[in-house]
């Protein structure tokens, strides 16, 4: 492996781990909070919900808000193959499903 590898290895391996803690929430919190927010659940209830369940959460309730809009890197190196691929499946759902509601809002304004 020459440097200019090594470089682009420790470069990637440092903006993950930044991105990760930036996040303030586990791999779990956003899988969590993707199948609420398809579920139809308001951010402020998951964030409660998280809150209540594990006290010791570094969560804040403005993440939630970020992740919430499927806008959320979760790291294949953070979890399982088979955990992985169904992180990348609900984020597409998650991103399908804020289409969908301005789609619907748009769809309505244009009716009234």
């Amino acid at each position: 492996m020459n440097n200019q590898q090594k470089y682009i290895e420790i470069k990637q391996k440092r903006r993950q781990s930044k991105k990760t803690e930036k996040r303030n929430a586990s791999y779990q919190e956003v899988i969590y909070i993707f199948e609420k927010v398809l579920e139809g659940w308001k951010t402020i209830r998951i964030y409660n919900t998280i809150i209540q369940n594990d006290p010791s959460s570094t969560i804040l309730k403005k993440n939630v808000e970020n992740i919430a809009t499927g806008n959320s890197k979760v790291y294949e190196t953070e979890l399982s193959s088979e955990e992985f691929e169904k992180y990348k499946l609900l984020r597409e759902k998650v991103y399908q499903y804020h289409i969908d509601i301005k789609l619907i809002k748009k769809e309505i304004k244009n009716n009234l």
